[in-house]
């Protein structure tokens, strides 16, 4: 790295939150330096620290937050020493940009998408009217928007969250910057359109030159993007090295449990591998390493006094007394063989789950369609939807934004009304009109995790109301020592101290918001669950001890979920059915191990060619299968149906096609 130029340092950066009253330390004396032209991934839980960190960078910071000790220094100037706004904004935007985590809240929704970006350009570039419109235009271009022209007229709302995303690092990339900060970019997103947001933003930096930082949780994306990452815990920045030495040769033990976390190293059948306990608490002074307390290895040391930044390599850097020359020598655990040992393949260190008895059908799902508006302006949503979930299975929806997933799951939960089809639930149905005790027992049987943490929780009610609501409506408590006890067992079973429950949602982080839905839905103990993309927004280890929970109560309570999902890597630990739709109609179906083991829809295929792999040498090198649905040629003659090629797999194709399928599977 000495060869290349630093473009910016930081040196034991402090930053503090006064809240009601009470000084919460956010960040405690990180360091950093970022090289021009390289990308450097920045990892860890939510609340380590991450986003505030980089928000330094343009002053970004909340108006309760404020830095209190270090440096940050940019091309000779200062930043620390800014005060006001006129003098952040000759940095923000025009030298260093930002694509924010959220597209909904990043961008006006009263204003046109391309209006937005024009502004971008006339602030930091110059132009003026049509020369900026043009501009616009062509970063729309640039971004892989297909229409430009006729997408620059377009509000927010009318943008699927790919599309909005891509507008989002189109205003930024408009500026020009030096340095383009992306917080968790593609977080929200299935991997097909992350792959070629990835892809995008990487040819983005070639043609601008510029030097990337990324903030993720997903540690495919890092391997896919990287030349350098930082681990941060509670405040601090933990290791930094090149993505080899931390993905090969990681030294902290904080950085073993992350990657000991990967869904990729599960076995089916065997809890994944996850991180005890919760980080710090950063109301209060923090006694030696942070991590110790999580650490079943930790040191006598660990517990009294904080480690430097010890040297590994001239490029390698960890904060651990494991490194110091006297200390014991500590064995790194398996799992980071195991990483090395993978090699991005995504061959099995699953067990089959092999057919067990047969199984009691729980719900039933008849010829599904589901529409929206009517006459011209009706659209169909989801067609001809067929399955059946049997009871104590996890059955799988897997398919990209907009192909019918999450209308299927709120459809069987009578949100959504069905326009023809039926639900049967233990062989009632439950669609359509129905009786006020079905109804109420689909209610307190049937629940649902759902997507959006924010949107989902009541902003004005505390926690302990919010998780506890349905156990009110239903009195399923003897007393309010009870139902204290039982929100307290809830919390702490998806990683959040019973504490929390004084708090209000907006006082926490995107993936402990997450945990507090998962906590609501489960407290019922319900004997079906809908959960709409549960883990999206939850890092690494937290997504392992939530999928354990999940499977801990399925085993415990003989639960049954329907899991909707974007991420196969996951839906691979905890399935044993999956079914892949598409365009609101589902094209393959199988068991878990099957369906990875003989993939036949190119649909599919495509799917999991888009899965980032943990694996820095195997993902600079692969390539992705994009999907064509024009490749199908359906007519007169040739028409598609539901076809079941071997026992229990199925397929939605043309004659031709399904013997073309056949030869495949010999």
């Amino acid at each position: 790295m000495g060869e290349q130029r630093k473009i910016l340092s930081v040196r034991d950066l402090e930053v503090v939150f006064s809240l009601r009253g009470d000084t919460l330390r956010a960040l405690r004396k990180c360091s950093l330096d970022l090289y021009e032209g390289e990308t450097l991934a920045i990892v860890g839980e939510s609340g380590s620290g991450k986003s505030v960190f980089t928000r330094c960078f343009v002053g970004m910071l909340d108006k309760n937050g404020s830095i209190t000790g270090g440096s940050i220094r940019y091309d000779g100037e200062e930043l620390t020493r800014y005060k006001t706004e006129k003098e952040w904004l000759s940095i923000r935007g025009k030298k260093i940009s930002m694509v924010l985590q959220d597209p909904m809240t990043a961008l006006n929704p009263l204003r046109r998408v391309g209006v937005q970006i024009q502004e971008s350009i006339e602030l930091h570039q110059g132009l003026r009217g049509a020369k900026a419109k043009q501009e616009a235009i062509h970063m729309l271009e640039l971004v892989g928007i297909p229409q430009p022209s006729l997408r620059y007229g377009q509000y927010p709302h009318e943008l699927s969250g790919g599309m909005r995303q891509r507008v989002v690092i189109a205003a930024a990339v408009a500026c020009r910057p030096e340095i383009l900060i992306c917080d968790e970019p593609t977080t929200a997103l299935d991997v097909t359109v992350q792959a070629q947001i990835l892809a995008m933003i990487r040819s983005l930096q070639e043609e601008f030159h510029m030097t990337i930082i990324y903030i993720t949780h997903d540690l495919g994306v890092v391997a896919n993007v990287a030349d350098r990452v930082a681990v941060m815990y509670a405040g601090q920045i933990v290791e930094t090295g090149t993505v080899d030495e931390v993905f090969f040769s990681p030294e902290h033990p904080y950085t073993w449990a992350l990657l000991g976390s990967l869904p990729q190293l599960g076995v089916r059948g065997e809890k994944l591998p996850s991180i005890d306990g919760t980080p710090p608490n950063l109301y209060r002074d923090v006694k030696g390493d942070a991590f110790a307390p999580r650490n079943k290895r930790a040191l006598n040391i660990d517990f009294l006094e904080e480690p430097p930044m010890f040297q590994v390599s001239p490029t390698h850097f960890a904060k651990t007394w494991y490194l110091d020359p006297h200390a014991p020598k500590i064995e790194k655990p398996r799992s980071i063989h195991t990483l090395r040992e993978l090699q991005g393949r995504m061959e099995p260190a699953n067990r089959p789950a092999g057919r067990t008895k047969e199984k009691t059908p729980l719900l039933e799902v008849k010829n599904m369609e589901v529409s929206f508006g009517s006459g011209r302006h009706k659209f169909t949503a989801v067609q001809n939807v067929n399955f059946t979930i049997y009871k104590g299975d996890t059955f799988s929806l897997v398919g990209e934004s907009g192909s019918g997933k999450t209308t299927i799951g709120r459809a069987i939960l009578r949100i959504n009304p069905l326009s023809r089809g039926e639900v049967l639930y233990k062989g009632e149905r439950i669609s359509g009109k129905i009786s006020r005790e079905m109804d109420k027992k689909v209610i307190r049987n049937c629940q649902m995790i759902f997507q959006d943490p924010m949107a989902s929780l009541n902003e004005r009610a505390k926690i302990d109301y919010i998780v506890s609501e349905g156990l009110r409506n239903f009195h399923l408590y003897r007393n309010e020592a009870e139902r204290q006890q039982m929100v307290a067992k809830a919390l702490r079973d998806v990683g959040l101290l019973p504490e929390y429950s004084s708090r209000f949602p907006h006082e926490f982080s995107g993936g402990q918001r997450q945990r507090i839905g998962i906590a609501r839905a489960l407290i019922m103990e319900p004997e079906f669950v809908v959960a709409d993309e549960p883990i999206s927004a939850l890092d690494v280890s937290i997504r392992a001890q939530v999928l354990n929970v999940l499977s801990e109560l399925k085993q415990e309570k003989n639960l049954t979920y329907l899991f909707i999902a974007h991420d196969l890597s996951v839906v691979r630990y905890i399935s044993d059915r999956i079914a892949v739709i598409s365009g609101g109609r589902i094209v393959e179906l199988a068991d878990s191990e099957e369906l990875f083991r003989n993939p036949l829809h190119p649909y599919t295929k495509a799917l999991l060619s888009a899965v980032p792999v943990p694996d820095p040498q195997i993902q600079r090198n692969r390539q992705t299968d994009i999907y064509d649905p024009a490749i199908h040629q359906y007519g007169p003659g040739n028409e598609p149906f539901w076809s079941e090629i071997a026992p229990g797999h199925f397929i939605w194709g043309s004659q031709r096609e399904i013997d073309g399928y056949i030869k495949e599977l010999i």
